[in-house]
């Protein structure tokens, strides 16, 4: 997906959540989110929609979350580790993750993720008391499978399940404990990868640019007068400057790829979580920027 596919796609959404279709969607999930603690009706979903920072995801940064999300270390999760509190990001191409039911075989593909704050208060059990939890609410979302599908949301893109909850100031293993509800593997796993994009997000291999939506984008936004037409935040892998006059001897080298060099997570202290967190260690890029970048799993290790 393009760029300047973003704000096409969140207006969608947007037409989603304020059709009938939808609203006969939510009363059929409501049981189902009540029993997590908390709503998320249409309402909620538009209300986040129209403040969300909009997030355009580039194939190389993909590569580099890809692999580095199963090194992640499982930290506590923090409200400030978004790179906005509402966000709508879109993937330029999607990654699949294979089920964990057993009877299951098949990939799923993901290409895009909406977040927001929530409070959930989750009912006494026989194993617990009445909980408060603040965290954040995930929703990943994948390309259409049908036209049949297409028409019903109105998107190349449409919600994958339910949206998942992450407690504040837990561990994401620890999200998967009877006292503050039940997550599937497949969940923890979409989790991480989250928390893998929006920490590498913020960090300095990650380059962010903006592009401001064009013209026949401002007119439909504002017809439909729910989405203003804010910029588009692009993430792309930041290119390592080079040193060195150009006086230095150099030797020609045709490569058939680029590679990471040194990719691995460190723990460093970020003064604006105040927490000391993962950082992705990235020395730098090589090869020509016309070939792909290759990601190999080998070289990223955890050092404490």
């Amino acid at each position: 997906m393009r760029p300047e596919e973003t704000l096409d796609i969140k207006l969608a959404f947007a037409g989603w959540f304020a059709s009938k279709p939808a609203a006969e969607l939510a009363e059929m999930e409501a049981e189902a989110y009540a029993k997590q603690g908390f709503s998320n009706s249409p309402h909620d979903e538009l209300d986040s929609l129209r403040i969300a920072q909009n997030y355009w995801v580039a194939p190389d940064m993909l590569r580099i979350a890809e692999a580095a999300q199963e090194s992640l270390p499982d930290e506590d999760v923090l409200l400030e580790e978004p790179p906005s509190n509402h966000g709508f990001l879109v993937l330029a191409e999607p990654f699949t993750i294979r089920c964990a039911d057993q009877e299951c075989v098949d990939d799923h593909p993901f290409n895009g993720l909406r977040w927001r704050p929530v409070h959930r208060v989750l009912p006494a059990t026989k194993w617990a008391e009445e909980q408060h939890d603040d965290g954040i609410l995930i929703q990943w979302m994948g390309p259409v499978v049908s036209e049949e599908e297409r028409q019903f949301f109105g998107s190349p893109v449409a919600p994958v399940g339910n949206g998942m909850f992450m407690p504040a100031g837990r561990p994401l293993q620890m999200a998967k404990s009877v006292e503050i509800g039940a997550m599937r593997p497949e969940s923890a796993v979409l989790c991480r990868f989250a928390r893998t994009m929006w920490t590498l997000m913020q960090q300095p291999l990650a380059a962010v640019g903006e592009l401001e939506a064009d013209r026949p984008q401002r007119k439909r936004l504002q017809r439909a007068g729910q989405i203003p037409a804010a910029p588009v935040a692009i993430v792309t892998l930041r290119r390592k400057t080079a040193k060195g006059g150009s006086n230095e001897e150099t030797q020609v080298v045709e490569w058939s790829h680029r590679w990471v060099v040194r990719g691995h997570w460190r723990r460093q202290w970020h003064p604006r979580l105040q927490a000391h967190r993962p950082i992705w260690i990235n020395e730098h890029v090589k090869g020509p920027d016309d070939k792909p970048l290759l990601v190999r799993e080998k070289v990223i290790t955890w050092r404490r």
